[in-house]
C-alpha cells in the first residue's frame, strides 16, 4: 500500500489547479451591445466579437462628434466591409430633414479608400473581420449639433434582412 503525507498530496493537489488554470481559455474581449469608438486594435477585437456573439443590432458611439466625410480609417473599413460582403450601408438623416436622392454616394469614398489602403497593407485580421460582418447592415445616424453641424450619431450594424 502506498501512503502518501499530507504536504505531498497538498503539493500535488495545488500543482494540479495550477495546470488546470493554465490550460483555461481567456476572452480577449466581450461581447457588448453598444460599443464607443476608440481608434485602437481593441475596438477592432471588440466589435468582431460582439457581432459574432450577439444577433441583436451591435451600436457604435462616439466619445466625440466626427462628421460624416471625416470617418476614421478604422470605420471606413468596417462600412466597407459592410458594403464589399453584399451588405447596405444606409445613412439616416436627421429627424426632420428630407432624405437626399442618393446618399449612397457618399459611401463610395469610403469604399474607395478602403480598397486602396488594402492594397497597400496586409491586414491579416480582414478576414476575421469579413467572417464577423457578413451577415450585417450597418446604419449611420446623422444628427445636428446646436450651432446646425451635421455630425454622425451613431453607426448601428444590424442583421441582413432576408429576401
Amino acid at each position: 500500500m502506498f501512503v502518501i503525507s499530507k504536504k505531498l498530496a497538498f503539493f500535488i493537489a495545488l500543482a494540479t489547479l495550477v495546470s488546470i488554470s493554465g490550460c483555461q481559455n481567456l476572452p480577449d474581449s466581450q461581447a457588448k451591445p453598444i460599443i464607443t469608438f476608440i481608434d485602437t486594435n481593441k475596438f477592432d477585437t471588440d466589435l468582431s466579437a460582439s457581432l459574432v456573439a450577439i444577433k441583436n443590432p451591435i451600436e457604435v458611439n462616439f466619445y466625440t462628434p466626427i462628421t460624416p466625410n471625416e470617418i476614421p480609417p478604422r470605420l471606413e473599413k468596417w462600412l466597407s466591409i459592410v458594403s464589399n460582403s453584399g451588405g447596405k450601408v444606409n445613412i439616416s438623416q436627421p429627424v426632420g430633414e428630407p432624405t437626399p436622392k442618393s446618399p449612397t454616394l457618399v459611401l463610395g469614398l469610403f469604399s474607395g479608400l478602403w480598397n486602396a489602403f488594402k492594397i497597400f497593407s496586409a491586414d491579416s485580421s480582414a478576414k476575421t473581420m469579413e467572417d464577423a460582418i457578413k451577415s450585417r447592415d450597418a446604419n449611420i445616424q446623422l444628427a445636428r449639433n446646436a450651432q446646425g453641424n451635421l455630425y454622425i450619431q451613431k453607426i448601428t450594424f444590424i442583421e441582413k434582412v432576408s429576401k
